[in-house]
């Protein structure tokens, strides 16, 4: 049975059905970036792990004047540099020791003096000239970064949902872990129909350059998505099937100069659930969504870039949100202006984010050949409802992936 062309507001809530989480699973710190944290982040151990300086200078112990304490020969015998051998052992009342900012304390060391506020005498460490007297009392702790004073052991670092930046690894590790749990970036699997287009080279007449495959790759990976290499299929519908079939993915994308035609006839074939055949809006309106056989989703996003991007905008972003748990990125600005729009389809506009705090948005001008210019500059695409919008009037955001 044909299914209809639906609002771009149906679409998206039909795309978000896909309520099945991917298995989570165990990566370490650097595989993890890029992923969802599964389970929330802890601390495995008190962070810092150990009192550290907070300055170069002087580790003390005790009140001044201070004796430099010497390495023994042991310690310099064990290959430890001058101050690690002074610095990571006992420190008595009255000794110190040279540090360096973040180093880790020895036992007995009460606080940390800046090389700014003393001055060496011999073998004696004492306060400068204005920093109080020479036998002043140092508060214990001055200069020291206490073990566990941004976080304690068992401490909730991150939320389940959060994704996994490089700071979210570096986190990770110094928190003591070797492997943390994840939802993977779903793999999308990418067929590309057709030979009617050209692959490099100069477009010439009846032959235009494929310019959607070298997008494809950057906008799934921006919507963290993982895209496998292109397949392509050139020999008719019994490939297709076989290339559908074969395709190990969370989710399949067809793309291809008129090729809506064959994807349809062929999930006719493979009696695959059609969610969405058309949307009225524009680029994109030739769109489909289907459900194959084996519960995937499977995404058709045309042949033109523009038409490319709204597909995967408005049907592959909250799907990947309901793969993984994270939030959907669309968002409402206000727009700047007022813009046209069409009487019967929504419009997904290129803007930029204008205004002090940037919370208004302004379309992207001048267009170029098939919206490409404009797109290239856009910050996001915003969905201008039928009819248009006025000043100050709130539309959705869908950022650019």
């Amino acid at each position: 049975m044909r299914v209809e062309p639906c609002s771009w507001d149906e679409a998206r809530a039909r795309a978000a059905h896909f309520r099945r989480l991917l298995e989570p699973v165990r990566a370490t710190p650097e595989e993890a970036v890029g992923s969802i944290l599964s389970a929330p982040l802890t601390a495995q151990t008190d962070i810092p792990a150990y009192d550290t300086a907070l300055a170069d200078g002087w580790a003390i112990a005790g009140p001044g004047p201070w004796r430099i304490r010497e390495a023994r020969k042991r310690d310099l015998f064990a290959g430890l540099e001058y101050h690690e051998a002074t610095t990571h052992h006992l420190l008595l009342d009255g000794q110190a020791a040279p540090v360096t900012h973040g180093e880790a304390l020895g036992s007995g060391v009460t606080g940390v003096l800046a090389s700014t506020r003393c001055v060496v005498e011999g073998d004696l460490l004492k306060l400068a000239e204005g920093s109080r007297t020479t036998h002043s009392y140092i508060e214990p702790g001055t200069g020291v970064r206490p073990r566990g004073s941004d976080a304690g052991f068992g401490t909730k670092l991150l939320d389940a949902g959060e994704r996994v930046t490089p700071a979210v690894a570096a986190l990770s590790a110094s928190a003591g872990h070797d492997s943390i749990d994840i939802f993977p970036m779903p793999s999308i699997g990418l067929v590309r129909i057709g030979e009617a287009v050209l692959d490099r080279g100069i477009p010439r007449s009846g032959l235009t350059r494929d310019a959607v495959s070298p997008a494809l790759p950057g906008w799934i990976a921006g919507l963290h998505g993982r895209c496998q290499p292109a397949r392509w299929v050139t020999t008719g519908d019994a490939e297709l099937i076989d290339v559908i079939d074969d395709v190990i993915s969370d989710v399949v994308i067809t793309a291809g100069p008129e090729s809506g035609a064959a994807v349809r006839r062929v999930l006719g074939g493979m009696r695959a659930d059609i969610l969405v055949d058309g949307v009225t809006c524009q680029p994109g309106g030739s769109m489909l969504l289907a459900q194959l056989q084996d519960g995937r989703p499977l995404i058709h996003c045309g042949d033109a870039p523009a038409d490319a991007l709204a597909a995967l905008l408005t049907l592959l972003s909250p799907i990947i949100a309901a793969l993984t748990g994270i939030t959907d990125p669309a968002g409402r600005s206000r727009m700047h202006s007022s813009v046209f729009g069409d009487r019967t389809k929504s419009t997904l506009i290129p803007v930029q984010h204008v205004g002090e705090r940037g919370q208004d948005v302004e379309i992207v001008r001048p267009g170029g050949p098939g919206g490409l210019f404009a797109l290239a500059r856009a910050a996001a695409l915003a969905v201008v409802p039928v009819g248009g919008a006025r000043t100050n009037e709130p539309v959705t955001i869908l950022p650019m992936p």
